[in-house]
């Protein structure tokens, strides 16, 4: 375990996931993708915060969580870069934060396997949802 940080960060982390669930509800011009989208990320959230709350390494609900995370990330990443009409520089600062999510993936992946919910582990993963924040932004906003 980590000595700074608990695995209960993580729920404040993924918690964050509600900003762009609450730029979808106060939208008005919804359209039928980014309604199920929001639903997507809503699953992502609810099981994040359950996993988060009590980790434990390769559990059944670790295994949903990691399943409905993929399927986010992928949804996500498609409606963004192939249907979202954004500018060129918005599409460069959305393919950087890719990059660092990719960076703080493969870190918290790394520290993992060294020592589950170390604090190197955490803090990676932490940035991991910060990233997916502002990325599932570039849907809803």
């Amino acid at each position: 375990m980590g000595k700074f940080f608990k695995p209960q960060y993580l729920c404040i982390t993924s918690g964050l996931f509600v900003i762009p669930l609450c730029i979808y509800l106060l939208k008005l011009n919804k359209n039928k993708d980014e309604s199920f989208l929001a639903i997507i990320l809503l699953l992502c959230f609810i099981f994040s915060q359950i996993f988060w709350y009590k980790p434990i390494n390769g559990s059944c609900i670790h295994k949903i969580d990691a399943l409905i995370t993929r399927i986010t990330i992928v949804l996500f990443a498609i409606y963004t870069i192939f249907y979202k009409k954004l500018s060129k520089q918005n599409l460069v600062f959305y393919f950087l934060l890719g990059i660092l999510a990719l960076c703080a993936f493969y870190r918290s992946d790394f520290f993992s396997t060294k020592e589950w919910c170390s604090d190197g582990h955490l803090l990676n993963h932490g940035l991991l949802h910060i990233t997916g924040l502002f990325a599932f932004l570039y849907v809803f906003v």
